[in-house]
């Protein structure tokens, strides 16, 4: 049965890819392909869509694809890591030396050497201290 886009030739063509051919076919498809140039191309495209259609196994990632990235991904976060941390270490001794030059400067500023003092909390005197009777109405 002739498809209607297709000519006797290339049924005999494609039949050449599929089914044995007789000695016959075989002559025929022969003479044609060497008489015929569009016939020629479009075998070569045949044969080609027919060897990327055959392969034996799809293109892959590879063995362990899936590790590699996931090695990749801890690799980069503990650069990362590294990273932050010498950002930090980096500016660790200027905070360090602001802390103690403010602990000084409110241990001077105090003129005492206590505890309190260093840390800037006053001593509270009872003036400063109210007291809150909420229950002063309640006994009345």
């Amino acid at each position: 049965m002739m498809n209607e886009h297709f000519s006797e030739n290339d049924d005999l063509l494609l039949k050449s890819y599929d089914a044995p051919v007789t000695a016959r076919e075989r002559e025929l498809l022969s003479s044609l392909m060497q008489n015929d140039h569009a016939l020629r191309q479009q075998g070569d495209q045949y044969s080609r869509i027919r060897e990327l259609l055959l392969r034996p196994e799809p293109d892959s990632f590879g063995p362990f694809f899936a590790e590699r990235i996931m090695q990749q991904l801890k690799q980069r976060a503990s650069e990362i890591d590294y990273l932050i941390f010498f950002f930090f270490k980096k500016y660790q001794v200027l905070a360090i030396g602001v802390l103690v030059a403010l602990l000084i400067t409110n241990m001077l500023l105090t003129d005492q050497l206590t505890l309190k003092s260093l840390f800037g909390i006053d001593q509270q005197t009872t003036e400063d201290v109210f007291s809150i009777d909420l229950y002063k109405n309640l006994t009345e």
